[in-house]
């Protein structure tokens, strides 16, 4: 069985728990300042990635997924959450796994 270790209060552990809560995130709400119940995570993509690497890494299957939903003003925005925690996006059609 793997085990995965994130620091706390680290990028990975603040996404990990954010996800395990079964709540989903994009980049907007990710970038918002914590006053405003943002989490400040900026360059979400790519915090996105590194969590999935350490899934990878540790040898895990990573719950990692994401669906893309209109941002909006006429495009998409991917917004990310685990599978199997609730996550009411995971039955969505489009969902799929991240990767």
């Amino acid at each position: 069985m793997a085990t995965i270790t994130f620091k706390r209060g680290s990028t990975p552990y603040t996404l990990h728990t954010h996800f395990t809560a079964g709540k989903s995130l994009t980049f907007v709400e990710a970038s918002k300042p914590k006053q405003d119940g943002g989490l400040e995570i900026y360059h979400l993509s790519q915090r996105i990635a590194d969590l999935h690497k350490k899934f990878q890494e540790a040898g895990a299957t990573s719950p990692l997924m994401v669906i893309d939903e209109p941002n909006g003003r006429g495009g998409t925005h991917a917004r990310y959450f685990y599978r199997g925690h609730g996550c009411h996006f995971e039955h969505q059609d489009g969902a799929r796994v991240y990767g």
